[in-house]
C-alpha cells in the first residue's frame, strides 16, 4: 500500500481519533503515526492497520458495519491527498461507469497487488471482481460505494456474491447522476 493511500486514513480526522493503544499497535505492526510514513507498507501490514483502525473507531458496531464504513472513509480521506485530489478529478470527468471501467489502473495508484476486472451490466450496474479482499469483504463494498459516489452516481450500492480464493466479486449499482 502506497504512502498516500495510508495517509488518507491515518492522517484524516479519522487518525486523530485514534486512541493511545490503537497508535502504540499501529506502531507495533509497522505503520508509526508519530514519523513520517514509509512510501509503501506490505499488504499484510496494511491488513493489520485496518484491523486495529476498524476496532478503534468503530467499538460496538458489527463488524461488516465497521469494515464497509471503514472503506468508505479511505476514500474519503484519499481524496485530500494529491494523488486523490487527481483521483476526483477524473471520477468526475468520466462518471461512475467509465470511471469503474478504470478501476484496476486507479488502484494501481494506492497499491501494487490488487487487481481488478469490471462486467458491464448496463448503465448504472457492474459486477466487480477483486483478487485480494484481506478476508474483508464488506471493506470493498465501501470502497466501491465511495468511488461510484466521488464519480457522481447516487446512492451506491456494492452487494458481495461471492468469494473467489482470496477475492471476491460484487455487485455495485448507483443511480445515475443528475443531469447538469
Amino acid at each position: 500500500m502506497f504512502e498516500h493511500t495510508v495517509a488518507g486514513l491515518f492522517r484524516s480526522e479519522w487518525g486523530s481519533r485514534l486512541s493511545a493503544p490503537a497508535l502504540q499497535a499501529l506502531s507495533e505492526v509497522g505503520v508509526d503515526l508519530s514519523r513520517p510514513l514509509l512510501p509503501a507498507y506490505s499488504s499484510e501490514t496494511w491488513a493489520r492497520a485496518l484491523r486495529i483502525a476498524a476496532a478503534d473507531l468503530f467499538p460496538g458496531q458489527p463488524p461488516q458495519t465497521s469494515w464497509r464504513r471503514l472503506g468508505q472513509e479511505v476514500i474519503h480521506g484519499l481524496v485530500h491527498t494529491l494523488v486523490g485530489n487527481a483521483m476526483v478529478n477524473v471520477a468526475t470527468l468520466l462518471g461512475p461507469l467509465r470511471f469503474l471501467r478504470r478501476l484496476n489502473p486507479t488502484l494501481r495508484n494506492a497499491d501494487n497487488y490488487v487487481e481488478s476486472r469490471v462486467e458491464e451490466l448496463g448503465p448504472t450496474s457492474c459486477e466487480v471482481w477483486f483478487n485480494e479482499v484481506m478476508e474483508q469483504p464488506a471493506y470493498h463494498q465501501g470502497l466501491l460505494e465511495a468511488l461510484v459516489g466521488l464519480a457522481g452516481g447516487r446512492d451506491a450500492r456494492a452487494r458481495f456474491l461471492s468469494s473467489e480464493g482470496p477475492g471476491a466479486r460484487f455487485l455495485v449499482e448507483w443511480e445515475a447522476p443528475e443531469a447538469g
